[in-house]
């Protein structure tokens, strides 16, 4: 007994030996809880936490932290959709039209049920009007007619105002409104200091009481006529408007005869062996009006002036337009002049040009099964004329048809139809048979049945 109990000691003290041992090689530290969640999940954050936007302007929203899958809600889906699902931790926002401010709450849920609301407060958008550009008082470049929608002319070396006004979505005015001008292209800066020293491709000016902003650009001297593009943007809301004028060129205080654009128009079919079907315009400034313009290809290249086609054309004026087109057709491309002369008989030669396509011509799709419906018919013959009549339908195989018949008589093909009249009568027809064929002599059958 006393053997037993001192054999038994020395199998706890072994086991306690080994805990210890194994408590040791974990670091001292105890075994890990199976009921510890680990650290908590990430809290569910979207930035920014409330939102002032414009209809028509996306803004985004972005999901800082959380657990994906991410969804989204609104509450009211009319002023301001959102998609349901977010891909991403990115949601754009795009209100629609509003005519007053307009409160709406944006929800977002992660993963784990926890949702985040997002106050946004949809506002009217502004309405930016067309920059005018204006030249300085008799200009020797002219500009377009009212009732023409061509580009102003402004000449080299000259200034001009660009004016443009910022109106509520009720059209009223908005004073004290920022608005950025944009020299986008084109030999042209804008004047930043009364003294016309200083020029940039970009100025911020501040709408007046009327809700206009003015601001004075200055073309380059000395360069050949171009066009140019003037951007304005309401700063607040970021809608913004895009302008085009001419700059002409002007020698010794007279505006020089010029075609924009000047160095002519390409034209270019979809596919391989097909040119034509473009069309470009082209403004005339300078020189002296009224001038006429000539296509060295009239057959191929056609003019023509507000929709009246001519060779020659005539445009009245300076800063007036005309239109070339060509159409579609089999070739491999060609090339002719266009040549604009003035009163005073000065030219200017400009090109145009058109080019074949580069995409193959897709192969025809394989004819389908020749049929002909019905398969069978049942009619009475002989009878009454309204009765010696059968039609079929075609449909399939590869036109044009033709058409036989095992009893002769009057037939017709028309399209994807056939007429069976007077075989049908006599006493011995009792069963006729239909035969059509298409262009790739497949057949296929049907059968009169009198009775």
């Amino acid at each position: 007994m006393l053997s037993t109990f001192r054999h038994f000691k020395a199998v706890i003290a072994l086991a306690a030996i080994a805990a210890t041992t194994l408590l040791a090689g974990c670091g001292g530290g105890g075994a890990k809880d199976p009921f510890d969640s680990g650290p908590p999940a990430p809290a569910l954050v979207v930035n920014p936490t409330s939102a002032t936007i414009y209809a028509n302007i996306p803004t985004v929203l972005t999901i800082s932290s959380g657990v994906a899958p991410f969804s989204a809600f609104t509450s009211d889906s009319v002023v301001l959709p959102v998609a349901a699902s977010i891909s991403g931790t990115l949601l754009t926002l795009v209100p629609s039209n509003v005519n007053a401010d307009t409160a709406v709450t944006v929800t977002i849920r992660d993963g784990l049920g926890r949702s985040v609301a997002v106050p946004v407060n949809v506002k009217p958008a502004t309405l930016v009007g067309n920059v005018e550009i204006v030249p300085l008082a008799n200009s020797a470049c002219g500009t377009a007619s009212s009732s023409s929608s061509s580009p102003t002319g402004v000449c080299t070396g000259d200034t001009a105002t660009a004016r443009v006004a910022v109106r509520s979505a009720n059209t009223a005015v908005i004073p004290g409104r920022q608005v950025r001008l944009d020299a986008v292209f084109g030999n042209f800066q804008f004047v930043t200091d009364p003294s016309g020293a200083n020029a940039s491709s970009s100025v911020t000016v501040v709408t007046d009481q009327n809700g206009v902003a003015n601001a004075l650009l200055k073309t380059a001297d000395g360069v050949a006529s171009q066009a140019a593009l003037i951007r304005a943007t309401d700063l607040t809301t970021g809608n913004r408007v895009d302008t085009t004028f001419t700059i002409v060129q002007k020698i010794d205080g007279s505006a020089v005869l010029s075609v924009i654009p000047s160095g002519g128009y390409v034209g270019k079919a979809f596919f391989k062996g097909e040119c034509g079907g473009t069309s470009g315009d082209f403004l005339v400034y300078g020189g002296r009006a009224p001038y006429t313009a000539r296509s060295s290809l009239p057959n191929a290249i056609r003019l023509s002036v507000n929709g009246v086609v001519g060779d020659p054309v005539v445009i009245q004026s300076s800063g007036g337009s005309f239109r070339a087109s060509t159409s579609l057709a089999a070739c491999a491309g060609y090339k002719g002049s266009i040549v604009v002369t003035d009163s005073a008989g000065r030219n200017f030669e400009v090109t145009y040009e058109e080019q074949q396509g580069e995409n193959e011509v897709p192969a025809p799709p394989a004819p389908t099964t020749l049929v002909i419906s019905p398969r069978t018919v049942t009619v009475t013959c002989p009878g009454p004329p309204s009765n010696r009549a059968v039609t079929f339908s075609v449909v399939g195989g590869t036109a044009p048809y033709t058409l036989r018949t095992s009893r002769p008589g009057d037939t017709l093909v028309s399209g994807n139809t056939v007429t069976i009249t007077s075989a049908l009568q006599g006493p011995n027809a009792t069963s006729i048979t239909v035969e059509v064929t298409d262009s790739k002599s497949n057949v296929a059958t049907s059968t009169i049945n009198c009775q």
